[in-house]
């Protein structure tokens, strides 16, 4: 059956140069962008959420500002600079094909920047070019209404389910008897994973959504959840007037660096690949994520050189309580069995936070402050790496964030502290002589005693807690067609980290090659070299050390798109052995093969092809493939098989259909997963269908 499976997918991927396609862009930018920058699964799916989110309503160039721009993070402020210059001094583009006339623009910025902005089709508002300068101020109401028309009301309604052709341990039916003795045998829902999406904005100035969703073992509409088991939503206004933004409901903040509060991401490459930090800002929360953001209202107001960005918040929290203290705030947004929903909503989490921000010319200076109250304490740590953990109910970070620019060198910092007394610092400094070059250099010192609830900013370890490091990279052109990238970063724990009680170092170090002689062809390689902290059996200081290796082909043209990848790592683990063997080095190597056609204007294929081979879970290899739209398509490859999917998508009128098989085969385990977890069996399969509505 796999065999047939298996011939079958082949045959459309190699079949699929006969078909009359174009390449899809949007998955190109995902498979490049994303896969570039982040290691970190949540990380990968909220910055994946973010941008799928603008790309599904994009902006009017014509009237996008610079901050609106600099929501796409590849590009750099001076980018944006250049690209709001020229639609002032063009008074409106046409067509987006004139970015081609922005000298610091490259060939792929341009390309990815149709993914997230338009050109609306009112031609009639704008004489053809140049203007005379008699007409100059006769057009200027011309030029006006053209660049104000907007998009109208659109509207997205869509339903994704995921349904396992297999069945694990927690949905085998158990006695009544049995469940009285222990209720969490079993889960309390089917094996169907859904979601719901509402999506509505006018004029890109008001918007509005509701997400809701239900995940693998949950109960639908039965116990404590009347239909799905979390919701969310928000309304979010914008204008050109002092009050700029303001939303109510579900949203995010970022101040600063990330320091008091922030949703940055937190990958080495993410500074290299977008040097400039994330910008101050607030903006709806749309993503699945079921923990990390806030609920409330959130305004920002602006007036000539002074803005403010202020915020209140007040949420139910999951946590795991003892003695009725706060043991561990839970993140996973699991319901499944009748413990995890003992957790569910158990505390009460109150915040508030501003941002003033004055701007001197190429100089910003910006306060911050965050204040966290919650309503159960607590619990005092006993293990030594969480001896300063948080501690009692109230938690304070106020922070000066500060950055300046002038010609090609830019800097950018923040220096906060917390209520308890720690001290946290971050320095970014970049440098860029010409558009082929730029060098960077990221500096950070937090104290092993520093307590921010909400802070998310660049580290290597699991908080902003406990860590002093600098960070090194450059991005070099020394051809068109050749692009390098490399950093190194040399980070210090001076305090007892997880799986460590010593003071340790880490290493993280990566140089990347990526060469495109042509436009339909793409060639990558990716080494990078880590290390961790991690005692040995004898409790001494030691480290993991991982070796990965990427090797990539990119056929990028106007009937297909082809990647073919070749990934190895090689992992050093202290007083661990593999698969009975002596030694603790281990090892994976995984090949795949992608493909995606466009049988016509209204149908997309999309087919994985991959064989992996790994010592243990430890070697894990991440695969890109392709899936569907609000899915990150990121599954983990690990022991020994082959992973195969298949995806078809399908527009009718206004109507978008979507269906995924996927497949994953092990040749050498014959159950998989633990606990409620656990499947005895070696193959798992599980269909995903999803159907949107946009108008």
């Amino acid at each position: 059956m796999y065999r047939q499976l298996f011939v079958l997918l082949f045959a459309l991927l190699t079949g699929a140069l006969a078909c009359r396609a174009q390449s899809d862009v949007w998955d190109e930018f995902v498979e490049e962008y994303l896969d570039d920058i982040t290691d970190d699964e949540q990380d990968g799916n909220s910055l994946y959420e973010e941008l799928l989110e603008l790309h599904r309503n994009p902006m009017n160039i014509n009237t996008a500002q610079r901050d609106d721009l600099l929501r796409m993070p590849f590009l750099t402020e001076a980018q944006a600079d250049s690209i709001v210059s020229m639609v002032n001094r063009l008074r409106g583009m046409m067509t987006l094909g004139e970015l081609i006339y922005v000298r610091n623009l490259e060939y792929r910025e341009r390309k990815y920047i149709g993914l997230f902005c338009y050109c609306p089709d009112n031609y009639e508002y704008r004489p053809k070019r140049p203007w005379p300068d008699s007409l100059r101020t006769k057009n200027r109401s011309l030029s006006r209404a053209y660049r104000e028309q907007d998009k109208g009301l659109t509207t997205e309604l869509s339903s994704t389910f995921g349904v396992p052709l297999y069945k694990r341990e927690g949905f085998r039916p158990h006695t009544r008897e049995e469940l009285d003795k222990n209720p969490n045998r079993q889960y309390l829902g089917n094996n169907v994973a859904t979601t719901l999406r509402y999506r509505s904005s006018l004029n890109n100035r008001l918007a509005w959504g509701l997400t809701a969703q239900k995940d693998e073992g949950e109960p639908f509409a039965n116990g404590e959840n009347r239909l799905y088991d979390s919701y969310s939503a928000y309304l979010m206004g914008k204008s050109k007037g002092a009050i700029r933004k303001w939303v109510v409901g579900d949203f995010k903040a970022h101040f600063g660096l990330g320091l008091t509060i922030g949703s940055s991401g937190t990958d080495p490459m993410a500074v290299i690949s977008s040097f400039r930090p994330k910008q101050e800002d607030i903006r709806q929360h749309t993503s699945t994520d079921e923990a990390l953001f806030l609920r409330g209202a959130a305004v920002s107001i602006s007036k000539g050189k002074v803005s403010v960005l202020a915020f209140g918040s007040l949420r139910k929290l999951d946590a795991t309580l003892y003695k009725d203290s706060i043991s561990t705030i839970l993140t996973d947004g699991y319901h499944r069995t009748p413990l995890e929903m003992q957790k569910r909503n158990n505390i009460t989490a109150l915040q508030g936070g501003a941002s003033v921000s004055i701007e001197m010319g190429n100089a910003k200076l910006s306060l911050n402050a965050v204040q966290t109250h919650y309503d159960t304490p607590y619990r005092t740590p006993t293990a030594l790496y969480r001896k300063y953990y948080f501690q009692g109910k109230d938690f304070g970070n106020y922070s000066l964030a500060y950055n300046i620019r002038r010609g090609a060198l830019g800097f950018h910092g923040e220096t906060a502290t917390s209520q308890q007394g720690g001290v946290a610092i971050q320095h970014r400094l970049h440098y860029t002589p010409d558009y082929r070059m730029t060098l960077h250099m990221l500096h950070r010192y937090y104290s092993k005693d520093y307590l921010a609830t909400s802070a998310q900013s660049y580290k290597i370890g699991s908080r902003i807690q406990n860590e002093h490091g600098i960070l090194a990279g450059a991005t070099f052109m020394p051809l068109d067609y050749l692009q390098l990238k490399a950093y190194v970063d040399l980070a210090h724990f001076p305090f007892a980290v997880y799986y460590s009680d010593n003071p340790k170092n880490a290493i993280t170090a990566q140089l990347q090659a990526e060469y495109i002689p042509y436009n339909e062809h793409e060639f990558l390689l990716r080494y990078k070299f880590r290390t961790r902290p991690y005692d040995n059996t004898q409790n001494q200081p030691d480290s993991h050390v991982q070796h990965t290796l990427k090797a990539q082909y990119r056929y990028i043209g106007q009937k297909l798109k082809l990647t073919t990848t070749a990934d190895l790592t090689l992992l050093s683990q202290p007083g661990k052995s593999n698969n009975n063997k002596s030694t603790n080095h281990s090892s994976g190597w995984m090949l795949s093969q992608k493909a995606i056609v466009m049988l016509n204007s209204k149908t997309t294929i999309g087919t994985t092809i991959a064989a992996f081979h790994t010592d243990s879970y430890s070697e894990a290899l991440r695969l890109y493939e392709s899936t569907l739209i609000y899915s990150t398509g990121y599954p983990s490859c690990y022991y020994h098989g082959i992973r195969l999917s298949a995806s078809a998508h399908r527009r009718i009128s206004k109507l978008h259909f979507a269906l995924k098989y996927a497949l994953t085969h092990y040749s050498n385990r014959n159950t998989i997963g633990t606990g409620l977890r656990q499947y005895n069996g070696s193959t798992l399969q599980y269909i995903l269908i999803q159907i949107a509505l946009r108008f």
